[in-house]
């Protein structure tokens, strides 16, 4: 059976190249790409021109600004640039079909099988480079047996030779340290890997992961930042530093996540590849001449779409639970509008209701363009069982006295302060007053049938528990006071004991083992009151509890 081959490919410039692409601005002109952050603008990518000026991703536009004046500035869609590196995975299924995205900017690729059909792997890899290059993208190739192997390549093989660990970097460390480490030659660490004249793909020799990544920096295991800076601080900067440690004190010191990474990149643990499956998109749209803003206009575009929506659905007898409004506007922007349904439906007037609950949350802001409408999660209507006419003109009628559906008015209400929000109870088997229910969303549940009866009176409204004074004795009490007046007891019935669950450690139950009593006052409440035998706290008596 042959080794497992990965590649991992890079787009470094690919937001950036994505705006050329559809700009068609001149290539000589550096521009860049940038995000609101903590109340400023940083640069989250840019072109080859505006790099070799000095400029970066992560940077300010403040003081790339100052470096560059004369840049070409966008706003960063990143729904834009996550739908554009879909269909760069999709495309580049002709290589190979097991294609899954990497992050925001990369693609993970098993060629696996694939490459002499090509003519090998060198020849295999010159035909992705340059069928990116025809489409405009720029982009950087490792290949290794291992996901994280060849990622490491992809990104940091050109540093290898620019950050290499010279004599004068090794005697500057500990002496502990520098008596485990070995002087490297240059031509050592270039034999490792196969490098082309422009260094755009960077391939391992089969069965050897560990001579080809132990010259990269530290940061191509795909660490957290502020792992990467420890290590770099303690003088391990690169891979083979890390990797000739003892495995428990990098444990200790680090956790499990570090040598999870490595194992990943020696191929120890292995990283599955999870290829992007074709979507079943339930999606429409709809453009407009002119940019509109008014909320009878939007209305007007949304029934137009919605209707087509609809019957997409209804054609694959399929309903939607969640809904996505997209508003395209004249600033290159998208605003969203999500709208949840407690039972999956293709009707149009319900989910355009719902909808246009919503609508005053749009902000249009100079305009809208295009309106796009998507079903995000769609399932199968079926029926759960088969029932007679007689019954079917029952619940009929019933719905129509009630002019709506239970379904529908959790949806509704749902719209408007969230359908995490809407909850119902459920019987649970405890004798824990608190724990007699549990509570369940009620867009996703059934309502509760057969409620089990309680051995004893229970009070319909159920609060925590409040301290009344009264005497601390376990006798019946003839009065008590509680929330700021004297009560009078006229008749009382209990006690009830009910002791806590010893096998958990309840904090409200540290009082030990509790005297239910059910009590009548003067004023005519009936209340339930109790009274703490004491454990880990002190005992005293509490209301709990009020009877219809």
């Amino acid at each position: 059976m042959p080794n497992r081959r990965i590649i991992a490919i890079w787009f470094p410039y690919m937001g950036a190249e994505r705006i050329l692409r559809k700009t068609q601005h001149n290539l000589r002109e550096p521009i860049v790409v940038v995000t609101n952050k903590s109340q400023s603008e940083i640069i989250t990518s840019l072109c080859s021109v505006a790099q070799s000026k000095g400029i970066f991703a992560g940077q300010s536009l403040r003081d790339a600004s100052a470096i560059c004046p004369n840049l070409f500035i966008k706003i960063q869609n990143s729904h834009a640039e996550n739908q554009f590196l879909k269909g760069i995975c999709r495309w580049s299924s002709k290589f190979s079909p097991w294609v899954a995205i990497e992050g925001d900017t990369g693609l993970i690729m098993d060629i696996t099988g694939c490459s002499h059909l090509f003519g090998g792997e060198n020849k295999m890899i010159k035909h992705i480079l340059l069928a990116y290059d025809e489409i405009g993208l720029t982009s950087k190739i490792g290949c290794a047996d291992t996901v994280g192997a060849a990622w490491a390549l992809s990104r940091y093989s050109e540093k290898v030779v620019k950050n290499y660990r010279n004599g004068d970097t090794i005697e500057q460390e500990a002496r502990a340290t520098r008596s485990r480490s070995a002087k490297r030659s240059l031509q050592s660490i270039k034999d490792n890997l196969r490098l082309t004249k422009n260094s755009k793909y960077f391939i391992a020799p089969s069965g050897k992961i560990r001579q080809s990544i132990s010259n990269l920096p530290v940061a191509a295991l795909r660490l957290e930042i502020q792992t990467e800076h420890t290590l770099v601080r303690l003088g391990l900067r690169q891979i083979g530093d890390v990797i000739n440690q003892p495995r428990a004190s990098l444990n200790r010191r680090f956790g499990c996540n570090l040598l999870k990474r490595v194992d990943q990149a020696l191929g120890s643990l292995l990283e599955p590849i999870s290829p992007l499956q074709p979507e079943l998109n339930f999606g429409v749209r709809i453009s407009f001449p002119d940019p509109i803003g008014l909320k009878p206009d939007i209305i007007a575009g949304l029934d137009r779409i919605l209707d087509r929506l609809c019957s997409n659905l209804k054609k694959k007898t399929l309903g939607t639970q969640k809904v996505r409004l997209q508003a395209f506007r004249t600033d290159n922007t998208i605003k969203n509008i999500e709208v949840g349904l407690a039972q999956a439906s293709n009707n149009f007037e319900h989910i355009r209701g719902l909808i246009i609950i919503k609508l005053e949350n749009l902000d249009v802001g100079f305009g809208i363009d295009i309106l796009r409408l998507e079903a995000l999660k769609v399932e199968v209507l079926t029926q759960h069982k088969h029932i007679g006419h007689s019954l079917v003109s029952e619940r009929n009628k019933s719905r129509y006295k009630r002019n709506i559906s239970p379904e529908d008015l959790i949806s509704r209400l749902g719209a408007r302060i969230g359908l995490e929000n809407i909850t119902r109870l459920h019987p649970a088997k405890s004798n824990i007053p608190e724990k007699t229910y549990t509570t369940l969303s009620a867009a996703w549940s059934e309502p509760a049938k057969d409620w089990p009866k309680p051995k004893s009176y229970r009070p319909v409204q159920l609060w925590a528990p409040e301290i009344i004074s009264a005497p601390d004795k376990p006798n019946p009490l003839l009065e008590f006071r509680w929330r700021g007046k004297i009560w009078y007891i006229t008749r009382s019935y209990g006690p009830e004991r009910i002791s806590p669950e010893w096998w958990l450690d309840e904090p409200k139950w540290r009082s030990g083992v509790r005297d239910y009593w059910f009590v009548e006052c003067n004023t005519g409440d009936r209340l339930w009151i109790y009274y703490a035998h004491g454990g880990l706290t002190s005992s005293g008596w509490f209301c709990q509890g009020k009877f219809a």
